[in-house]
């Protein structure tokens, strides 16, 4: 569908301790929820403090797990009675078989990536089909903002972690390289899903992939 090496640096773990990160204001959790059927085998991906698998439990008593590399948010999912182990998913999910799950989500967490090539071929091993959410870089205002001189990303003074800018024909051509194909794409912008523009007026995206070759089951 078209729109128009493991760290272990204290960088690396801040950058994916806290990539999210007001999940109050998370325009893709009901998009996320609304694909996934009740019941299925889903694994979350830097899960942060379980928001959105506490989401899924409640809303399509899904099979949930999770990893995530903070320990204050393993505790926070814990708290929320989630199984979540604590994990850099930068260094492979070796230890999940293939197909373990219905579906592996990454959302918000790929602009955070140092290689975010091996790891979605990964979540795409383990998972029957995967979620990948993220901020459109290339929508009008970001790229007004750089125009005028806001530069890209986060101002250096934020204290926020370093962050890949991501538009919607760079992740098209990211899933292609991957062997991957784009099964569904929701694009949202101000609480909205549209349909025309996308790459210029969407603030959030939401992709849907799959291996498009298949691994026996």
């Amino acid at each position: 569908m078209n729109s128009s090496g493991s760290p272990s640096t204290a960088s690396s773990v801040n950058r994916l301790a806290n990539p999210n990160r007001n999940m109050s204001n998370r325009l893709d959790l009901d998009a996320i929820t609304d694909i996934i059927p009740s019941g299925a085998r889903v694994l979350d991906l830097g899960c942060g403090d379980g928001l959105l698998l506490a989401k899924l439990v409640a809303e399509r008593n899904v099979v949930a797990r999770g990893v995530e590399i903070s320990e204050v948010n393993v505790r926070a999912c814990i708290g929320r009675g989630l199984s979540v182990r604590q994990g850099n998913i930068e260094e492979g999910l070796a230890d999940y078989r293939d197909n373990a799950f219905d579906y592996v989500i990454l959302s918000q967490t790929l602009a955070f990536l140092d290689k975010p090539e091996p790891l979605v071929r990964d979540m795409l091993r383990v998972g029957k089909q995967g979620i990948i959410s993220f901020e459109n870089s290339g929508a009008w205002r970001e790229r007004l903002r750089t125009l005028s001189g806001g530069g890209a990303g986060l101002e250096l003074c934020s204290g926020e972690p370093r962050i890949r800018s991501i538009t919607l024909k760079q992740f098209e051509q990211f899933s292609s390289c991957l062997d991957a194909t784009i099964e569904q794409a929701i694009y949202i912008s101000n609480h909205h899903v549209i349909h025309k523009m996308a790459s210029l007026r969407a603030k959030t995206a939401v992709y849907v992939l799959r291996r498009t070759t298949s691994i026996p089951s």
